[in-house]
């Protein structure tokens, strides 16, 4: 028997426009997965997967992501932007500002962007996003998976001990419980806007959004790709999306990367 959709009452709009056509699943083992075969099959922009509870959640690097039934939000997009591929990144950035400023809406004061894709709320990790590209038989851009996990409803006593130090969800942080139905309406609306304006006037018209929300511009970072290790102070991020590092005699761009905060997160 298929479960109840609680989402379907914020289905809105025509094919393009974001959450257009939601999939519902009580349980699944990731919805980057389902989202793919249904874009394989077809699907419109706009369309997305919504599961309760992931068996195979994954985050950036390939990392499994803590899916418990329930009390989170864990959605996939289908988007079709006629960009490059090498633009692909971007789209993370994006679906940043709309997660951070539908967050902020329930946990004002409280929200920051982590490059380049993390959400923390008080310096704790709150969510994560990825932006996944597949491609035609020739190489080209198809479609964006953008998949988006956040912590709403999640109890401290239900993040794994090695974690607790590290993660957190808007209850902990707002101290009460919140509506996992409207967070994820304010999201779509935003995302679907915030989308829109990037594809037709590019990424450095969102830009400014990023920054207001950035957690690392003005501290001091490790960063490290492969075996290539760099410190410095962050100074933002440039019209392409690329982390700016301040390493003493000159400012780099950072593309990819794991980044750590020297010294507490206030």
């Amino acid at each position: 028997m298929t479960p109840r959709n609680p989402y379907l009452a914020i289905e809105r709009g025509a094919p393009g426009r974001i959450g257009w056509r939601i999939h519902y699943f009580d349980e699944i083992d990731s919805t980057q997965e389902a989202a793919r075969e249904l874009a394989a099959s077809g699907a419109d922009q706009g369309t997305l997967v919504i599961a309760e509870r992931q068996t195979a959640g994954r985050g950036r690097m390939g990392r499994t992501w803590h899916s418990p039934s329930g009390v989170n939000l864990y959605t996939t997009i289908i988007l079709r932007p006629p960009i490059p591929l090498a633009d692909v990144p971007r789209m993370s950035l994006v679906a940043g500002i709309a997660t951070a400023e539908a967050l902020e809406r329930e946990a004002p004061g409280m929200v920051a962007l982590k490059w380049p894709n993390d959400v923390w709320l008080r310096g704790r990790k709150a969510g994560g996003i990825i932006a996944e590209a597949v491609t035609d038989a020739r190489q080209n851009l198809d479609c964006v998976l953008l998949g988006i996990g956040i912590n709403i409803n999640l109890a401290a006593d239900d993040i794994p001990a090695d974690l607790r130090d590290k993660a957190t969800s808007m209850r902990i942080a707002t101290g009460h419980a919140c509506d996992r139905i409207a967070i994820a309406d304010s999201l779509f609306n935003l995302l679907d806007s915030r989308y829109m304006e990037t594809v037709t006037r590019g990424f450095d018209a969102v830009r400014p959004a990023w920054e207001r929300f950035s957690a690392l511009t003005g501290r001091r970072i490790a960063i490290v790709d492969g075996d290539r290790r760099k410190s410095g102070v962050v100074k933002g991020i440039d019209a392409t999306g690329a982390l700016l590092l301040d390493i003493g005699d000159r400012v780099e761009r950072i593309v990819a990367g794991e980044v750590s905060v020297e010294g507490a997160y206030e």
